[in-house]
Parts: structure tokens; C-alpha cells; sequence
């Protein structure tokens, strides 16, 4: 049934043509509710890992966001700036859309362990390329659940160049009629001079406290 309703729901807001910037479905998509950061039901757990030295270093760290918000995962109610008025469909199908888009607005925060951090100040100065899913929920009203972002081009000089940036954000529908981030990734490659290299992977998960609200690990 669940199925049925997410393939009606997109036949309906227009698979049939390509559709211009802010189309009805993105738009309803982007109006849908966040949960406040207060009210997140759950611990962030993160693990980081640092490539590049004599060995992987590899650290997990677990932070209720109601009492750490500035380490909270970002809020659904950001996206409407990430994606912004530009956004253009790439693929379809039944199930999901596709949009593509170009920001320099990537959702503010910091993410990490004592030896990896990743922060996002909200407006970058460097252009990423982004891509947009947005897929039904049980009711068959649209919502983004994937959010992608990645550098264009690097950055720096010959003392320090930054040769990738890219960020993932999964978000899902919650009991509570809101949405929420269930995950985020980061993945930033830094080089320094000719002899320093650091491959960073950064990835947080929303881990739930009780049954019922979406997560991650499913």
C-alpha cells in the first residue's frame, strides 16, 4: 500500500515533463517541518578516522544534542537555504526525484572527534555541486531524504590544498509528524607541502532512544 501511494503521489506532481526551479513537489518537499534540535529523541554517535599518518586513527564519540546543540546534526529547516531557488530535476522514477543544484550554503555545525573535526561556518566561501532526493512518506506527501554535497574544484596553493569536501546528509519523518537528520557524512582530503597528506572520514549517526524514531542503523 505504502508503495502504491509514494508511485501515485509522483505520477501526480509531474514525472511527465522536466520540471523548472522550484516545482510544486521540491517546494512542498522543502516546506515539511523539523523537529526542534529540544526535542530530538535520541544520542549522536560519531566515529572519525584520519588517514595518512603511520597508521589510521580511528576515534567514536556519543553526544546527547539537547545538551551538546552545537553538535547536533543539522536541522531539515536549513534546506530550504542549502538547496535555494535554482534547483533543476536530473532523474525520476516512480519511487524518487532527483535536483540538482549549485550553493555555497552548506548547513552549519561541526562534526568530529578529538582528532577530527570537519566545521561548516553555513555560507562558504568555495561553490559545491549538489544533488536532492526527494521520495513520499507513509501519507505520499514528498520530503528530501538525501542530501549531497561536493566541492567543485579544489582549494589552496602550494602550501596547503584542499583536493575534496564532500558532504552527505540523510533525514526521515518521525512519529511526531516532523523531520529529523538520521545521518551525516564528511569526507575532506588535505595535502600540505609535498611530504603531508590527511584523508579525513567523519560520519555521524542519530541513535534513538526508544523504538520508533528513525535511525541510521534501521
Amino acid at each position: 500500500m505504502l508503495r502504491r501511494i509514494r508511485c501515485v503521489g509522483l505520477a501526480a506532481l509531474g514525472l511527465a515533463s522536466a520540471a523548472s526551479a522550484n516545482d510544486a513537489l521540491l517546494a512542498e518537499a522543502l516546506g515539511r517541518p523539523a523537529v526542534p534540535v529540544a526535542e530530538v529523541n535520541g544520542v549522536v554517535r560519531t566515529t572519525s578516522q584520519v588517514k595518512g599518518g603511520d597508521e589510521p586513527e580511528t576515534e567514536t564519540e556519543v553526544v546527547d544534542p539537547r545538551k551538546e546543540p552545537s553538535k547536533a546534526l543539522p536541522s531539515y529547516a536549513v534546506l530550504k537555504s542549502v538547496v535555494g531557488n535554482d534547483a533543476r530535476r536530473a532523474a525520476g522514477d516512480p519511487d524518487r526525484m532527483i535536483y540538482t543544484f549549485t550553493t555555497r550554503t552548506v548547513p552549519k555545525g561541526s562534526m568530529g572527534t578529538g582528532k577530527a573535526h570537519v566545521t561548516s561556518d553555513g555560507d562558504d566561501q568555495e561553490s559545491y555541486d549538489g544533488t536532492a532526493e526527494v521520495i513520499m512518506d507513509a501519507s505520499g506527501h514528498p520530503y528530501i531524504s538525501h542530501i549531497a554535497l561536493r566541492l567543485q574544484k579544489p582549494v589552496g596553493g602550494f602550501f596547503a590544498n584542499v583536493k575534496v569536501i564532500d558532504f552527505d546528509y540523510d533525514f526521515a519523518p518521525t512519529p511526531a509528524a516532523g523531520f529529523v537528520a538520521t545521518g551525516m557524512k564528511a569526507h575532506v582530503d588535505v595535502r600540505a607541502l609535498l611530504f603531508v597528506h590527511r584523508d579525513v572520514h567523519v560520519e555521524s549517526v542519530l541513535v534513538p532512544a526508544i523504538a520508533g524514531v528513525p535511525s541510521k542503523d534501521g
